[in-house]
């Protein structure tokens, strides 16, 4: 672990597309090795606040800083070169090449080849799809491709995990290699995961921050926000009613 107690700071972070504000002077702090879920319904700021965070977009004003380093307005590339793994709402992988070769380029970021190799062969096994290896991407179903993708963030081993929508498109099965995937994570790494699956949330969250018109409306842990009946019936909707039945 790092000696930063705090991983990734915003503060007044803001997104504006004309005269709406997406993302409202934000302050948000992760803790080095902490776990948090980003909610609320669509329109409530959380993944334009994700693509804040990840070089998608460029802030209007406000900043993002990393292990105290100002990366404000940076692009992907140099983002991930930080140390930051990003999985966004659509698998970013190469279809035309075998799920093995996907994670072993994914690994070498920070490997020689050889330890390349075996990280990758590693992480297949951990994620579960070893039986996928020898498949091209192009031919895999999306949950299948979800979980490629998530193998060629944690193959290079970064101190920070962006997680878009990772249960999208995913079946019960998958979502629960999933969970257990995140949490696994987490041990050696900070995650940020934004997700609408209120199952899919109960099975990893603890801490919580639930996004509003583009602002934070309310942290705390999970139990309470579910406890909440502004949250409950205002923000995550039925959702929230069915996954606590």
């Amino acid at each position: 672990m790092s000696d930063w107690t705090n991983i990734l700071e915003t503060r007044g972070l803001t997104m504006q597309f004309g005269g709406v504000t997406a993302v409202d002077e934000v302050d948000f702090t992760l803790r080095d090795g902490e776990l948090r879920c980003l909610l609320g319904p669509n329109g409530a700021g959380k993944s334009t606040f994700f693509k804040c965070l990840t070089g998608q977009l460029i802030p209007t004003r406000g900043s993002v800083t990393f292990k105290g380093e100002d990366m404000t307005g940076w692009n992907t590339h140099d983002i991930v070169n930080l140390g930051i793994g990003i999985k966004t709402q659509m698998p970013n992988v190469f279809d035309g090449v075998s799920v093995y070769e996907n994670v072993r380029l994914s690994s070498r970021r920070k490997h020689m080849a050889a330890q390349a190799k075996e990280l990758a062969e590693k992480t297949l096994e951990r994620c579960g799809i070893t039986h996928l290896a020898k498949r091209e991407v192009g031919t895999l179903s999306h949950g299948q491709r979800q979980l490629v993708e998530l193998a060629m963030v944690l193959a290079a081993e970064p101190a920070l995990i962006l997680l878009d929508e990772p249960a999208a498109g995913m079946t019960g099965e998958e979502r629960d290699r999933l969970a257990r995937l995140v949490l696994e994570s987490a041990r050696s790494a900070a995650v940020i995961v934004v997700e609408h699956d209120m199952v899919f949330i109960r099975q990893i969250a603890k801490f919580v921050t639930v996004f509003n018109r583009g602002a934070i409306f309310r942290e705390a842990m999970i139990d309470e926000i579910m406890a909440d009946r502004e949250v409950q019936e205002i923000y995550l909707g039925k959702q929230a009613n069915v996954a606590s039945a």
